[in-house]
């Protein structure tokens, strides 16, 4: 049984997103072969990882048994579960996305 002691409310998680968009130049150049929607969702979840204290087991039934998945997605199925009160965390990462494509 896992228990869940961490959560994260649709307002913080928006201003987690925003902060990540403020540090996005040097979040590019932290993983400079990611795509700069990806390079976003890439630190947002290892922002969410560690704020939540998600432990590897969590992690990897989240990405699935071959470890691969989009950020997005995996983003998506942690805050299904550590969301209070449960939200739909599409329209931030869709803004995220936008933004940075944008550039």
């Amino acid at each position: 049984m896992t228990m869940n002691v961490e959560t994260i409310s649709a307002g913080e998680f928006k201003r987690l997103c925003d902060e990540v968009y403020r540090d996005r130049q040097e979040i590019y150049e932290f993983n400079p072969a990611a795509g700069r929607r990806d390079a976003l969702l890439w630190m947002l979840l290892g922002c969410l990882l560690s704020l939540l204290s998600v432990r590897d087991e969590e992690l990897e039934a989240l990405a699935g048994s071959s470890g691969a998945g989009d950020y997005g997605e995996v983003i998506h199925k942690l805050l299904r579960e550590r969301g209070a009160p449960p939200f739909d965390p599409g329209p931030y990462l869709e803004g995220l996305s936008k933004r940075a494509e944008n550039e």
